[in-house]
């Protein structure tokens, strides 16, 4: 099969490690998420460029992520995706490990490299903030942000190292004054996009004319 995958950049490190055949990957921002509308615009326009290309399908590296995903449409190629909430989903390697974590410690923040390194952690949210507002304006909000965290998670993917990354990791949790975990990650979930095991109920695939909607997510 030749695969397009269109995916968050957030989760770049572990689809390049589970892309051994050389699928063609477009890694789009990870800023899109502050505008969903926006997102799923973005996400359409890259569909609509494909002119079947020689692509057998088109997967996506995406969510539900707060409804950003839901309207897109399939032109000529079908297009897979997971029935995953968001990244966390991924990261964990299934929707019922990320469910099960919600269910042990539900207010929780998570990082990865990926996070760190494509989004913003805590710390760096807040020196954002303090150049605009200044430090004042800055610790309120981010203490409001995150008041309802107890716990920041630093998850081993299997992608990268974490030891490069867990110290920072720590100084976000003692920043934010939550208790700081490491929990064990999966590729499971990338694996099987990337490998085309599309059955057990865990991937949506839409044929070309449907769309995406909410409640392929849930059924």
């Amino acid at each position: 099969m030749k695969l397009l995958v269109i995916a968050c950049s957030v989760m770049k490190n572990e689809f390049l490690a589970t892309n051994p055949d050389g699928a063609h990957i477009e890694f789009l921002e990870q800023g899109l998420h502050q505008t969903p509308d926006k997102m799923r615009l973005v996400i359409q326009e890259k569909i609509d460029e494909v002119n079947s290309g020689g692509f057998d399908y088109i997967l996506l590296g995406y969510g539900l992520c707060g409804n950003g995903t839901v309207g897109i449409k399939a032109r000529d190629i079908p297009v897979i995706i997971p029935k995953a909430h968001d990244c966390i989903t991924y990261w964990l390697g299934s929707l019922e490990r990320q469910l099960r974590e919600h269910s042990k410690a539900p207010a929780s923040y998570y990082l990865t490299k990926g996070w760190i390194e494509e989004a913003e952690a805590p710390i760096a949210t807040f020196n954002e903030y303090k150049q605009r507002y200044g430090a004042e304006t800055a610790e309120w909000l981010i203490r409001e942000m995150f008041k309802n965290y107890s716990r920041l998670a630093l998850i081993d993917t299997g992608a990268y190292n974490p030891d490069q990354y867990r110290a920072y990791a720590r100084e976000n949790a003692d920043f934010l004054g939550v208790k700081y975990e490491e929990i064990q990650g999966s590729l499971a979930l990338f694996d099987k996009l990337m490998k085309g095991e599309w059955g057990n109920n865990s991937f949506v695939i839409i044929k070309p004319g449907e769309e995406i909607a909410q409640n392929m997510f849930f059924s």
